[in-house]
């Protein structure tokens, strides 16, 4: 009487191998979808007296920019990839930035249509 072996998947194996099965899958998806570079330049948001947003420092890095209103200071932040953390890249008082001034300031031009 020779019998056949019998050979049975327990639920180990047959879970394994749906899950290699799965991975390969999705694996094979995220190389042929093409994936968009993402861009962040000139994203504004403001809240109390706070306002951020992003900059552009070079073709290849991007800084973070908070001003706090309140406290008068604008802070400048860089993503540091080696150690994953913002480090601060500057640290600019608004009240110590030149104020704007006018052209002339104090003559009178002559606009249009108007004679001297």
């Amino acid at each position: 009487m020779n019998s056949a072996a019998v050979s049975t998947i327990d639920n180990r194996t047959l879970a394994i191998g749906v899950l290699s099965v799965t991975a390969c899958i999705f694996f094979v998806g995220l190389v042929l979808v093409p994936q968009p570079p993402v861009y962040a330049i000139g994203q504004l948001d403001r809240g109390g007296d706070y306002i951020m947003l992003t900059q552009q420092l070079s073709t290849t890095t991007e800084g973070v920019v908070v001003i706090d209103a309140a406290a008068k200071q604008m802070i400048v932040y860089q993503y540091d990839y080696n150690n994953r953390a913002l480090d601060i890249l500057r640290r600019v008082y608004l009240d110590q930035l030149p104020k704007p001034t006018r052209s002339g300031e104090g003559e009178q031009r002559p606009g249009p249509g108007r004679r001297q």
